[in-house]
């Protein structure tokens, strides 16, 4: 048996938003090198697919970036993202019914705390926001039936979300919002490889920053193990951990949500989460600010919004920086 987890991020380079890093889980009965995953896009072609639009009904699985819609389309734009992460989740935890509030996914996924500071992240949504129940269930039933007859299983799919608050305070011990990231990044690997220490595990990541060099960091997130780098070229970075249980291979690769099916659904995860968050910012400050159209949070959009919601801010007596990254 081989474990095949992805973790991708969303929200890295906004100006407001939260930073959100996801995991995925799966295992797969029939493997067991972890430097030699299968494509589980081709073990599971029955149920799944690389686009939000298919004649077959089949669940997208895919770039976080590629999935979501425009807003006034046909579909509503978090469709194809949503449906994937509930049909996904359902098999995870096994739920006998899907999260109805998106309060429940948040605590389902550990993507918790955001409200406990700022009070824009308060008051729960309705779920789904862009599926009916029937169209997730109708996807969680033809992924079950996929993963069994090829021997595969979505097992675990995690969520951290921390905001300007964290990554503020971070900048001022002179942090960099990479070194966010990393921590994030590697409490999900560090997590992933406790829970199957016995068992071969591949993780594969999403290249960080544009960095080629990984060994020293791992040693000291892996304190113990022994390290042996397999390829550290333009587009990946692969190394085997041996002496901490099972062996396993992390790799960090240039989109390696088009390479790791479980980075695809990683990055969903994180890009969906996130858009829940900002829709309940989005609602709080348009309560307060008559006209004001709603931001996802990147920096030149998010200047303007900023410039509208300064004096809400102000007459609330909420400091910018709860709402503003530093960095």
């Amino acid at each position: 048996m081989l474990v095949y987890a992805g973790i991708d991020e969303a929200g890295y380079g906004p100006l407001m938003g939260p930073l959100c890093v996801a995991c995925s889980e799966w295992t797969v009965n029939d493997a067991s090198d972890p430097a030699d995953p299968p494509n589980l896009w081709r073990s599971l072609s029955q149920a799944v697919c690389t686009t939000g639009r298919d004649r077959r009904g089949r669940v997208a699985m895919a770039d976080s970036k590629k999935l979501k819609g425009a807003s006034g389309g046909h579909h509503h734009p978090l469709c194809a993202l949503e449906r994937g992460v509930l049909v996904a989740l359902g098999i995870a935890t096994r739920a006998g019914a899907d999260p109805t509030l998106d309060s429940e996914l948040f605590e389902t996924l550990g993507a918790l705390g955001l409200d406990e500071h700022a009070p824009w992240y308060s008051g729960e949504l309705a779920l789904p926001v862009g599926n009916t129940p029937a169209r997730i269930a109708l996807g969680r039933a033809m992924l079950e039936t996929a993963c069994a007859r090829r021997g595969v299983r979505a097992t675990s799919l995690r969520c951290a979300a921390v905001d300007a608050k964290e990554i503020n305070a971070a900048a001022s011990t002179g942090e960099a919002k990479s070194s966010v990231s990393w921590s994030l990044v590697m409490d999900h690997a560090r997590r992933v490889k406790r829970a199957h220490w016995d068992t071969p595990l591949r993780l594969a990541i999403d290249r960080q920053g544009g960095r080629i060099r990984y060994r020293e960091d791992l040693m000291r997130e892996f304190d113990g193990a022994r390290l042996t780098v397999l390829d550290e070229s333009e587009q990946a970075s692969l190394y085997r951990i041996e002496g901490l249980g099972a062996d396993t291979v992390v790799s960090f690769s240039v989109e390696a949500e088009a390479s790791h099916l479980p980075v695809a659904l990683a990055s969903m995860t994180a890009k969906y989460t996130r858009e829940l968050w900002m829709r309940r910012l989005n609602r709080w400050f348009a309560g307060r600010v008559a006209g004001l159209a709603p931001t996802a949070g990147y920096v030149q959009d998010g200047r303007r919004f900023v410039a509208s919601v300064r004096d809400t801010l102000a007459s609330s007596d909420l400091p910018e920086a709860l709402l503003v990254r530093a960095i």
